[in-house]
């Protein structure tokens, strides 16, 4: 699944930290602060101008994390969450959000950028995470998440140790 053409079924507009520091005076300070000195306190987040939802994302990340960044904000989309997160520039982390929220997005993004029968079959073929990754366009650690998350390889073992492979 691609989160950026779903945003764009969604009439979602997905812009870059750069790009939004492009249009605004300023802002390349705080552009380079997310992308370069600190890229671990910011991913994306979807923001609303109104009624009309908008996400900006790290443009500092590589672009399959980006792809699961924009899965997961998507997922809070298409759970129709209330937008409650506070964006704040002091402490560790830049926004303060809802913990239930965050996982039900967390678990949405998972299974439409790998879902669960496909990571079952691929477990049960003994195909790596790397390849995992490549094949869906996500990172790594996404898919040696989401194939543990799942449970797909506990169950492709398993599998294994009752046919006797």
């Amino acid at each position: 699944m691609d989160p950026y053409a779903l945003a764009e079924l969604y009439g979602i507009d997905v812009f870059t930290l750069h790009e939004v520091a492009e249009d605004h005076s300023g802002a390349m300070a705080a552009m380079r602060h997310f992308t370069e000195v600190r890229p671990d306190v910011f991913s994306a987040a979807v923001l609303c101008l109104g009624r009309r939802r908008v996400i900006v994302e790290n443009s500092g990340h590589e672009r399959p994390r980006r792809v699961s960044t924009l899965a997961h904000e998507m997922s809070h989309v298409l759970l129709e969450h209330e937008f409650t997160t506070l964006l704040r520039t002091s402490g560790r982390e830049c926004r303060n959000s809802d913990h239930d929220q965050e996982s039900e997005a967390a678990e949405l993004s998972g299974e439409l950028l790998l879902p669960f029968d496909a990571a079952r079959r691929l477990a049960h073929n003994g195909v790596p995470d790397e390849s995992v990754a490549a094949r869906f366009g996500i990172s790594v650690k996404f898919a040696r998440w989401r194939m543990n998350a799942t449970g797909a390889r506990r169950i492709a073992q398993r599998a294994r140790a009752r046919s006797g492979r």
